[in-house]
């Protein structure tokens, strides 16, 4: 029969695992990102079209930015092989980009841009990377400096509190000696 001791050791034995897992997994994607994958969405709306964030460059030379997507519209602007853009809606062919110094929308032919090797994140992605990061490190905080914490949350999940003390053996998360167990 296990010992009180031995059961205790091993409930916090695979909590470290868990957290630890969670730990890992998150510092090695957050440090496989790269700085501008983090970077945020443009505060632009996105009235025609669908809503994306991507990094692009512009594989033309003189390729017209216009101010609405067709190809009868003004042409406000121009931009050459290798520029950078951001594009924030796409709209069939179109994909409008973010270009904070043109005042209308902006529109580019989608088939005179190449999308960069490092995309942004999703705010999901992020939220997700940051929670498993901050689970990790706080349950490994919790099992070096409060470990009975985790007995304590083990017996409030499995709710052995309400349990009459003769059946808090058969579930519990520390072992206890029964009579009714022992027959």
């Amino acid at each position: 029969m296990a010992t009180k001791k031995e059961i205790d050791q091993g409930l916090l034995k695979i909590f470290i695992i868990i957290s630890s897992l969670f730990l890992c997994v998150s510092t090695l994607n957050i440090f496989k990102t790269d700085w501008v994958e983090w970077k945020p969405r443009p505060s632009v709306e996105c009235d025609n079209g669908d809503s994306v964030h991507r990094f692009v460059y512009i594989n033309a030379n003189r390729v017209n930015i216009r101010d609405l997507p067709t190809v009868f519209s003004t042409v406000l602007s121009q931009k050459n092989k290798n520029d950078e853009a951001t594009i924030i809606c796409e709209f069939g062919v179109w994909s409008r980009i973010n270009e904070p110094n043109i005042e209308s929308e902006k529109w580019i032919s989608s088939g005179l841009i190449t999308a960069q090797r490092n995309q942004p994140l999703s705010a999901r992605t992020k939220i997700i990377l940051l929670s498993l990061f901050i689970f990790g490190s706080t349950g490994l905080i919790i099992c070096q400096l409060k470990p009975r914490w985790i007995y304590s949350a083990v017996n409030l999940i499995l709710q052995t509190q309400e349990l009459p003390a003769h059946a808090k053996p058969l579930i519990s998360a520390t072992q206890e000696f029964s009579v009714a167990r022992e027959r």
